[in-house]
């Protein structure tokens, strides 16, 4: 189906102005074929990139080591981070929410990051508007293929859950910033005084630092 192409091909550049500088040794984290990571080195902001993911087998040219593996197996991920970390930088753009026990994942992911490395996360806002106002006024919503209401979530999050998420293993939270897809709705946020903002923004995103 062409959404679920789109979301595993799309490069992520609405989270490089969170990325401080350099990425080293970057870990593209649940990034589909690797998009991301393969734009950010193409640009020259990263050394070298390790994908991991369900379809890591399409992976694009630009990425070093491409592995397809189970993303909810803690222990199979902490063996292959031990083989091909530690990394200066992990992206992990809307990934966690797929997962049964993603905070187990970010102590796993911790652990393979250098000393003052940093995480990027984005993460879907369960407020927004597409799933509330239905909710409202018709009591239901309904699933779709990619987005908000991606029948493949499993955890969902709020502004103040996906915070503390992101600090469960004990990250630092460095910088953040909201996504809120499409002009009409940052014109409407703006009119609204920003009171609103919750049912606007698409997704929470933060940069996490390795302070340990």
């Amino acid at each position: 189906m062409e959404a679920q192409a789109d979301y595993h091909t799309r490069v992520r550049d609405d989270v490089f102005a969170l990325i401080d500088g350099p990425c080293g040794r970057l870990l593209d984290f649940g990034g589909g074929v690797g998009a991301t990571s393969a734009a950010l080195l193409d640009e020259g902001m990263a050394d070298h990139a390790v994908l991991f993911d369900q379809v890591a087998k399409g992976a694009r040219p630009q990425i070093a080591e491409a592995y397809a593996i189970d993303l909810n197996d803690t222990a199979m991920l902490a063996q292959q981070l031990a083989k091909t970390g530690p990394f200066d930088t992990i992206l992990c753009l809307d990934i966690l929410e797929h997962l049964y026990d993603p905070w187990a994942v970010m102590g796993v992911l911790h652990q393979a990051m250098t000393p003052g490395a940093q995480m990027i996360i984005s993460l879907p806002n369960v407020n927004h508007y597409s799933l509330t106002m239905p909710l409202i006024f018709k009591d239901e919503w309904e699933y779709r293929d990619a987005g908000i209401l991606d029948r493949t979530h499993i955890r969902w999050f709020t502004r103040k859950g996906a915070i503390r998420l992101a600090q469960s293993s004990g990250l630092v939270v460095a910088a953040q910033q909201t996504n809120i897809s499409g002009r009409k709705w940052q014109w409407a946020n703006r009119l609204t005084l920003r009171l609103f903002s919750r049912f606007f923004v698409l997704q929470y995103q933060m940069r996490m630092r390795r302070s340990d």
